[in-house]
């Protein structure tokens, strides 16, 4: 989980990172572009970034498909952009789609995200000065772009009012999880 990664960075060490976990010279990886609003200089930057690697990506019109589930639980990857968090969730429950990717997750499917791609995975969200319920497959809270005075103000102030953990990132920065557990603080790029 991740502040940056290929969408600010070409060959960003967190992206060579997530592909070794697979432990496949190959792997496939879908990308999720829902928080950017399907964005399609996002989509070409991630089909840029894993070339050398299967790629797909599912669009919003993609998420309510009925044969999404077996596509996505045919993956090794899935990793969620960023941008609009509360959109995101919105379009993911919607449609079924936040389902469909906590039982890929169930079924050993690795789950990787930017921002919103990352806050998502919490139990709750706070973003835009909205409040919003995570997917709740990780326990707490987690705050991206911590650099940022304004972010860091505004996270720190609603969090008080919170008995949760929280993680708090800047944009060079990477959580690991695996089965729920944080096992390492990484370097972005």
């Amino acid at each position: 989980m991740s502040g940056g990664g290929f969408s600010t960075q070409p060959s960003a060490y967190i992206d060579e990172f997530i592909v070794q976990l697979t432990g496949k010279s190959k792997c496939t990886i879908a990308f999720i572009p829902t928080a950017s609003r399907d964005a399609q200089g996002y989509i070409d930057k991630f089909h840029q970034a894993f070339h050398a690697h299967h790629t797909i990506h599912f669009d919003t019109a993609t998420l309510a498909s009925l044969h999404v589930a077996e596509v996505v639980e045919a993956v090794d990857i899935l990793y969620v952009g960023g941008g609009d968090t509360k959109y995101l969730l919105d379009i993911w429950r919607a449609t079924g789609f936040d389902q469909v990717i906590i039982n890929a997750y169930q079924q050993g499917v690795i789950l990787a995200g930017i921002s919103a791609g990352a806050m998502c995975w919490f139990e709750k969200c706070f973003s835009n000065n909205v409040y919003i319920e995570g997917l709740g497959i990780v326990k707490g809270t987690y705050c991206p772009h911590y650099q940022d005075d304004e972010v860091r103000q505004t996270f720190d102030t609603w969090h008080e009012t919170q008995s949760l953990q929280a993680y708090r990132l800047t944009d060079e920065q990477t959580l690991h999880f695996c089965d729920e557990q944080l096992q390492a603080m990484l370097t972005t790029y």
